[in-house]
């Protein structure tokens, strides 16, 4: 009778990559899920935080400035930044985030988005993007929500790292492998209610 021990090894052996792929596969499918939920909260939070500065902006002198919509971004950004603390990736430059890549364009119809438009407002964060970003570098089209109200459109792209990276990994059967990087892109538009 021969011993059956060393063909359980083998067989271990064997086996034991597929599982570890298989659990890593399932963790980073949660974090990757994880920061997806981040991103989008941090986009729809960043469009909130832009309708609601330009309603105050707008209850002031009525006509807004450049100095008017530098404001509004700038209340867009930290918002998204701060919602976006909790990114493993997250990466500060001059006390700004660079990662996530954010952009804001505000549609409204007064006298002033000729003058925003050509003075490259819309989309001016976006100027440090990553190529992989392209709905941050794609145009702003109006007509996303009704055109009754002006609305505030966000963009954020985020780049998720997974925890194992494999480039062109060869299986059997002529079947190959990529895993690597996943860029997460949420557009967020929200309106500006003004009752």
């Amino acid at each position: 009778m021969r011993s059956h021990r060393g063909q359980s090894f083998v067989e271990f052996a064997l086996v034991l990559p597929m599982l570890l792929v298989i659990l890593l596969g399932v963790a980073d499918f949660g974090r990757v899920f994880h920061a997806g939920i981040v991103t989008e909260a941090a986009a729809r939070n960043g469009a909130e935080a832009a309708a609601q500065e330009y309603l105050q902006q707008k209850r002031g002198p009525g006509t807004l400035t450049d100095t008017d919509y530098a404001r509004i971004h700038a209340v867009a950004l930290e918002s998204i930044c701060g919602e976006a603390d909790r990114l493993p990736n997250r990466a500060l430059s001059g006390g700004s985030c660079t990662m996530p890549a954010a952009a804001v364009c505000i549609h409204d119809d007064d006298a002033e988005l000729p003058n925003y438009v050509a003075n490259g407002w819309c989309g001016r964060a976006s100027s440090g993007a990553p190529g992989e970003c392209s709905q941050i570098s794609a145009p702003w089209a109006p007509g996303k929500l009704s055109a009754a109200l002006p609305y505030v459109e966000v963009r954020v792209c985020y780049e998720f790292t997974t925890l194992f990276n494999l480039q062109d990994l060869q299986l059997p059967l002529a079947n190959g492998l990529s895993l690597g990087n996943v860029w997460l892109q949420k557009d967020r538009a929200f309106a500006v209610a003004d009752y």
